[in-house]
């Protein structure tokens, strides 16, 4: 009797500390938990799965409230479940504070530190994250996930040449879905892309049937497709996407990209009405406005404009580095085009290399009529990618501003080729460019 009751109090006490311990975690709060879905995929397996996980680790963190694994398996699940629903806002600011749980625990424990950096991506910090990356690759060498993340750093701020060794390090570690997409979207950005098709190929063969990661990796082998003009190819894969998972918005968007080819765009808003239903993403409200500003119509537009608007102010609230989108949606629709100028040119000079940035900021440049500093920009970073159809569409531009017809000919005939690949907006202007030089062109020949 004497041992019971013995033993019923070490229990006790072990509950009450690990209260304790709880509490001094989380302080007046709750260990968060994981929020209803919303539209057809809220009673899927893999919602009851991602439920059982959110729930396991939110027991363990109650019974071993010192255990650093614990924090950082429940905010993978977040981030997970953030890339499934779009709901970055709900699940990654309680992702980012389990993280600093478990590093005020364990300072040094590498898969802390690791999602740490992927939440630093996510929000577009992206100096941040390389740094923890380098620390990663040069204490753990032969765990890949280290050079993913800096493989991502360096892609983001320019650095192609460090992203493509680090690349093949991760690669010769462990072929997978995650380093073959990688490889893929490098082959992109230097402009080949029936090698990044291959690439994105044994990606999605890598992926299971019916996961996130693998309808994102076809998604992006279609829109591949679509820069080699195989629309056809592209529009069986996005459709295929549907039938694997059946409420990915990104495929619905990526149908609304052949519709808009097509020039059905009733067709085309249909599908982003969709997209937008299934996830609060704004890129998709972003391709709405460009079609409602392509149609003329400006109410439409307008009332879009300030909800993409206060979407990228709630982004900066919560962290996130918005300066290069913000700026360039502002500077296609022609508002705010002052701060846009602004934040494109900090931008710029916080990542110059990156191809991204410089075609933001090259367009902010053409916009305030700075054609020749545009023309030097340009002239650098197109090296990369002599095919890029943002950079011919620029290139046109300037070249036409300068008087040089010949060359803004040119370069708009190869970005009007490109009519899946380049902005709605940008590649209806190339086209109405192209026609209203080839007159004078063909005329001085």
């Amino acid at each position: 009797m004497k041992k019971k009751i013995i033993y019923s109090v070490i229990i006790l006490i072990g509950s009450i500390l690990s209260l304790v311990l709880v509490n001094k975690y989380f302080p007046g709060k709750t260990i968060p938990s994981l929020f209803p879905r919303t539209g057809d995929s809220k009673v899927s397996g893999e919602y009851l799965n991602a439920q059982r996980t959110v729930e396991f680790y939110r027991e363990q963190i109650k019974m071993s409230p010192d255990e650093p694994k614990n924090y950082v398996e429940l905010a993978q699940a977040f981030i997970q479940e953030a890339r499934v629903t779009g709901n970055h806002h709900e699940y990654i600011p309680k992702a980012t504070e389990l993280i600093e749980q478990a590093l005020g625990l364990d300072q040094t424990n590498l898969e802390a530190n690791l999602t740490k950096a992927s939440i630093l991506l996510t929000l577009h910090q992206f100096e941040n994250a390389k740094n923890i990356g380098e620390w990663a690759v040069s204490k753990y060498p032969y765990v890949s996930d280290g050079y993913g993340i800096l493989c991502d750093a360096y892609v983001e701020l320019g650095e192609y040449e460090k992203a493509v060794k680090v690349c093949d390090k991760m690669l010769s570690i462990k072929p997978d879905l995650r380093s073959y997409s990688r490889a893929s979207y490098l082959r992109e950005i230097h402009g080949r892309i029936d090698d990044a098709i291959d690439a994105m190929k044994m990606a999605a063969d890598a992926g299971v049937t019916g996961q996130e990661n693998r309808a994102w990796t076809l998604y992006n082998l279609a829109n591949l497709y679509l820069q080699t003009g195989k629309a056809d190819t592209a529009e069986y894969i996005f459709k295929g996407i549907l039938e694997e998972r059946p409420y990915y918005a990104h495929a619905y968007s990526g149908l609304a990209k052949i519709m808009i080819g097509k020039k059905n765009y009733t067709g085309a808003i249909e599908n982003l009405i969709n997209a937008s239903r299934l996830s609060p993403e704004h890129v998709f409200t972003e391709q709405l406005a460009d079609i409602y500003l392509l149609l003329g119509n400006k109410e439409a537009e307008e009332k879009l404009n300030e909800k993409i608007i206060e979407a990228f102010e709630q982004h900066e609230e919560d962290g996130w580095n918005i300066d290069r989108e913000f700026a360039q949606f502002c500077l296609i629709h022609n508002i705010k085009i002052k701060e846009a100028f602004e934040r494109a040119e900090k931008d710029f000079k916080r990542r110059p290399n990156n191809i991204d940035d410089a075609a933001t900021y090259t367009l902010a440049l053409c916009k305030t009529n700075d054609f020749e500093k545009a023309k030097d920009i340009i002239n650098k970073v197109i090296e990369i990618n002599p095919s890029n159809p943002i950079m011919n569409y620029l290139s046109g531009v300037i070249y036409a501003s300068l008087g040089e017809n010949e060359k803004a000919y040119k370069n708009f005939e190869l970005s009007a080729t490109s009519k899946y690949s380049l902005n709605v907006l940008l590649s209806s202007d190339a086209v109405n460019r192209l026609n209203s030089l080839k007159e004078n062109v063909l005329a001085s020949k």
